[in-house]
């Protein structure tokens, strides 16, 4: 069979139609304000044919303290085992080393594999966790809506627990969970919080940083008896009282990821207080 001619490019805010059918494609949860904060905070690559139809995508996300995550690698049906994605991971890779950065990812078991042997090194285990319908959820009160007011002590505390300043990241999460986007404090300090964003399938809850696991408990209960629809959490497996209160509650264990990164065997950031990842794509 003759080999198909294909042009790989910038992604574009007129390709994410085509984009968002790869990611229905390959049934992940992502939709076009996803799509947005590459092409506004980062950078997406994309491989066409030759009648423009979209192939391949990746996508970089750089944060300030030395690191920046690798992403949304997809290839439609017809043009896999053609070393697509092996060509545009080693993209993202060199745009990410031109600029100083450690590259990082949250790969799948199959992808982990791929990853160990371009020099990626295991580090976090992470679990997926679903919840398909609404149900009845354990809180006791003590997580409440976030305010204007909590948003610099968030901030702060996100940046100790993921290991940088993502301010830009966190304000179009925020605006995309203000249903349900919530703090725990006690004696006047914030202990906690929980922000996340609609899906195409599912509602994403993440990040959730928490001083222990019963606050992160109280803030994914807050949450989730304010969303009706699917659930999708990403919980590092060291909390393993929050793993038990999300079975309790309904969650299914869907799949594992390993945080992985170039050549570095210590991640960035804090998994004590890093209760639940943005998600995969994101970190």
């Amino acid at each position: 069979m003759a080999s198909i001619e294909l042009t790989e490019t910038a992604l574009r805010a007129d390709d994410l139609d085509g984009a968002n059918a790869l990611v229905a494609e390959a049934g992940w949860n992502q939709n076009a304000a996803d799509w947005r904060i590459f092409l506004e905070l980062g950078r997406a690559f994309a491989v066409k044919d030759a009648g423009g139809r979209l192939a391949a995508t990746a996508a970089t996300l750089p944060y300030p303290s030395g690191f920046g995550w690798i992403s949304m690698v997809l290839v439609s049906g017809p043009f896999r085992r053609q070393g697509i994605a092996t060509r545009l991971l080693q993209r993202c890779i060199g745009a990410l080393r031109e600029a100083g950065m450690v590259p990082v990812l949250d790969a799948t078991p199959a992808g982990r594999e791929v990853y160990r042997l371009l020099g990626f090194r295991d580090g976090w285990a992470i679990t997926r966790w679903r919840r398909s319908n609404a149900t009845q959820v354990m809180k006791t009160g003590v997580a409440r809506l976030l305010g204007a007011g909590d948003w610099p002590a968030v901030l702060a505390l996100d940046a100790q627990a993921f290991g940088c300043d993502r301010g830009p990241l966190l304000e179009r999460l925020r605006t995309r969970s203000m249903q349900f986007a919530c703090v725990v404090e006690k004696d006047g300090r914030l202990r906690g919080f929980l922000l996340g964003r609609e899906g195409r399938v599912a509602t994403q809850l993440g990040p959730i940083v928490a001083e222990d696991e019963a606050a992160a408990a109280e803030l994914a209960g807050f949450a989730c008896a304010r969303i009706a629809g699917p659930v999708l959490l990403d919980a590092l497996d060291r909390h393993r009282a929050l793993a038990h209160w999300l079975a309790a509650q309904g969650f299914v264990d869907e799949r594992p990821y390993t945080r992985m990164a170039l050549g570095r065997d210590e991640l960035f950031g804090d998994p004590r207080r890093l209760a639940a990842i943005a998600g995969p794509e994101l970190g």
